[in-house]
């Protein structure tokens, strides 16, 4: 079931007088009004240039957001939720989420690159150690077997 809004405007007594239009005739006119005033502007709907014109409008124009930035639709939808009263906290509290997620995201990135770093560290120590450990017990193997059963090498 559909719910339709009546318009504000008092309503012509039917006779003589032409019908009101409705809000959304009105809106579809003053945008089709809007597209003719475009196009007699810029030379008519075939001109090379719209495309032109058009990226121009939607990066300067005063209804489509920030100068010099294009809106995109999470611009949009940010602005809406923000001017509307009711959804203020929700947007307030997704909003904070968000900055605990990135903050929890960087303190996870820090604690990964600290934990890497220990980590070739202690490649490094064993490492050490274990080179320190064959310098030790190779000298000792050599020293384990008697002088009999060494095999003198002559070149």
């Amino acid at each position: 079931m559909a719910v339709q809004f009546q318009s504000k405007e008092p309503s012509l007594p039917k006779g003589d007088h032409a019908a009101p239009l409705s809000r959304s005739d009105e809106e579809r006119l003053t945008m089709h009004k809007r597209m003719e005033a475009f196009y007699r502007q810029s030379g008519g709907p075939n001109n090379p240039e719209i495309a032109k014109i058009l990226e121009k409008h939607l990066l300067y124009g005063k209804d489509h957001g920030p100068k010099g930035k294009r809106e995109t639709l999470e611009d949009a939808l940010r602005d809406t939720i923000i001017q509307d009263y009711s959804n203020q906290i929700i947007f307030k509290w997704f909003m904070q989420a968000r900055m605990e997620r990135q903050k929890q995201a960087q303190a996870d990135r820090a604690e990964l690159a600290r934990m890497r770093g220990e980590l070739e560290a202690l490649k490094r120590d064993i490492a050490e150690l274990r080179s320190l450990l064959q310098g030790m017990v190779a000298p000792r193997q050599a020293d384990a077997v008697p002088p009999e059963a060494r095999e003198e090498v002559q070149w």
